[in-house]
């Protein structure tokens, strides 16, 4: 019996170690993190198109795909406040504006595009989702830089009323000081 008993065990541990995790639904009923997500889909091509409008230094579709109103957060403005970002001043103008100007500070951006997902979350909510390197050359270092960036969009029907970009502005910083010196 004794020899059985550990071969059991072993059999027992194995099977629970390949068992699949399930998640008990929340008390509601049903979990909304869940959903289905593509690369495939009409929002992930206006974000591909938006970036390489950016690279371009063309503002266009920001006019087109956002809400006046728009939402950007990042830690570029430090607008931390308890705790949390607020999102920069200025809406779509203002937004489209810091996005012209990056091009007063670098030549040759570009963005690659090959990661870009929309989720669509079970309650309805719409994001995508944009993983990518950021890389240009400083006009006052005459530095190439690159720099990780995510990108984060929400929808709202077919525009976006808001977007989380996470990166680190070190070089950027770095880029505006030395056109101060010049």
């Amino acid at each position: 019996m004794k020899r059985l008993l550990l071969p059991l065990m072993v059999l027992a541990t194995m099977f629970a170690c390949t068992s699949p995790e399930t998640k008990k639904a929340e008390a509601s009923g049903s979990d909304p993190d869940t959903g289905t997500f593509s690369s495939q889909n009409e929002k992930s091509q206006k974000v591909r198109e938006a970036l390489e409008a950016y690279m371009k230094n063309d503002s266009t579709k920001i006019y087109e795909i956002y809400v006046d109103t728009v939402k950007i957060y990042d830690q570029m403005a430090a607008n931390q406040e308890g705790g949390k970002t607020k999102p920069n001043p200025g809406g779509r103008a203002g937004f489209a504006a810091n996005e012209r100007m990056n091009h007063d500070y670098f030549s040759d951006i570009k963005v690659t595009t090959d990661n870009i997902k929309t989720f669509v979350f079970a309650d309805g909510r719409v994001h995508t989702g944009v993983w990518c390197m950021w890389t240009g050359k400083g006009k006052f270092t005459n530095k190439d830089i690159s720099a990780p960036l995510h990108l984060a969009f929400i929808w709202e029907g077919d525009k976006i009323v808001s977007e989380y970009r996470y990166f680190d502005p070190t070089v950027l910083y770095a880029e505006v000081a030395a056109s101060q010196k010049k």
